[in-house]
C-alpha cells in the first residue's frame, strides 16, 4: 500500500479496511448503544464497511476511524427513517375510515400525515437517549426491560425517559394545535 509523505493511505489504497478491522469491535459497541434493534447490528456494519470502501475509492479519507462512525451513525438514521416511512404506510393503508370506506377522503390522508410528520417532530426535540427509548417504547413496542437490556441502562431510567418523553412530546404537540388551530380559523374567515 503506498501513503503520502504524512503516512496518511491515499485514495484507494484499502486504508479505510484495515481501520476498520482495527475498529470493528468498537464500532459495533456503538451500534448497540444507538440502533433500537440489536439484530440489524451486523447489517449495519455490512453496509457501513461497504459505503466506506466506495468512497474511498472516489476520495482521500482523512480520518478513517471518524468517518467510519459517521457512516455508521448514518446507516442508522436511514434505517430508522425506512422503518419509520414503513409505520406511517402501515397506520394509513389501515387506518379504519380507509378499510371501511372504498374513498378514502384526501382531506384524512393529509391530515394524518402531518400529524404523524408533528410527531416526529415532537420526538426530535427529545434528549438522546430519551429519545432511544422513547421510540423503542411507542414506535417499536418495546417493553421497559428490554429497553433496559437494549440500552444498558436501569428500567427505573427507562421509566423515567419514557415518562418525560410523553411529557414533551405532548407538551409540544399541544403548542403546535393551538397554532394550526388559529391558523385554520385565519383562513376560513378570510376565505
Amino acid at each position: 500500500m503506498s501513503s503520502d509523505i504524512s503516512g496518511r493511505k491515499r485514495k484507494g489504497t484499502g486504508g479505510i479496511f484495515s481501520v476498520f478491522r482495527e475498529q470493528e469491535a468498537g464500532l459495533r459497541r456503538f451500534l448497540r448503544r444507538i440502533s433500537p434493534s440489536s439484530s440489524d447490528i451486523d447489517d449495519i456494519t455490512q453496509e457501513t464497511i461497504l459505503r466506506a470502501l466506495q468512497a474511498e475509492r472516489e476520495r482521500e479519507i482523512l480520518q478513517p476511524k471518524a468517518y467510519l462512525y459517521t457512516i455508521a451513525r448514518n446507516v442508522v438514521r436511514d434505517s430508522l427513517d425506512k422503518k419509520s416511512r414503513s409505520v406511517i404506510d402501515f397506520i394509513e393503508d389501515f387506518a379504519p375510515e380507509t378499510v371501511s370506506s372504498n374513498e378514502p377522503l384526501v382531506e384524512d390522508q393529509v391530515d394524518g400525515r402531518q400529524r404523524m410528520l408533528l410527531f416526529w417532530e415532537a420526538v426530535a426535540t427529545l434528549p438522546e437517549q430519551c429519545q432511544q427509548v422513547f421510540v423503542l417504547k411507542k414506535v417499536y413496542g418495546y417493553s421497559h426491560a428490554e429497553i433496559s437490556k437494549e440500552l444498558g441502562i436501569s428500567v427505573s431510567t427507562t421509566e423515567k425517559h419514557v415518562a418525560a418523553g410523553l411529557r414533551r412530546c405532548s407538551e409540544f404537540l399541544d403548542k403546535r394545535s393551538v397554532r394550526f388551530g388559529k391558523e385554520s380559523e385565519s383562513a376560513s374567515l378570510q376565505g
